[in-house]
């Protein structure tokens, strides 16, 4: 059927907006209350449906890794995206979510960077189970 966005609440942005079937009542907007771990604005231009895989990487070519602790093992110097490598020109984060810890199936920990890259483009990323993928693309 045919669908139109609504805001609801959530940490990352393709949590933060779902699918409402016109002629259905939209969602009652964002809760109230703390989201910890959400990344604040600006919003991101696009958000991927299937988040593609990513590579960062620090100055030694070694994987950037997020400890337990939320501490970041070096600096990121490069990101790969669909095999693409370039040059990092600015990072922050990482913000931690630790999300639904009272139930282990549906446990969910992660970190989310923003990076900036030599070719002007801009990233949400997030690293999961040492995997890094794109969760969103600023403009």
């Amino acid at each position: 059927g045919i669908t139109r966005p609504g805001r609801v609440g959530g940490r990352g942005p393709g949590e933060q907006v779902v699918r409402v079937p016109v002629g259905d009542l939209p969602p009652a907007g964002p809760p109230e209350g703390p989201w910890p771990g959400r990344v604040s604005g600006p919003a991101p231009a696009a958000v991927p449906v299937a988040p593609p895989r990513a590579e960062l990487v620090d100055a030694s070519g070694a994987a950037v890794v997020v400890s337990a602790r939320c501490e970041v093992s070096a600096p990121p110097a490069r990101l790969a995206v669909h095999g693409r490598p370039a040059a990092v020109t600015g990072w922050t984060g990482p913000w931690p979510a630790d999300e639904r810890w009272w139930d282990p199936e549906a446990a969910r920990r992660r970190a989310r960077f923003q990076v900036t890259t030599d070719d002007g483009a801009a990233y949400l990323l997030a690293v999961e189970g040492g995997r890094w993928h794109i969760e969103a693309v600023y403009d």
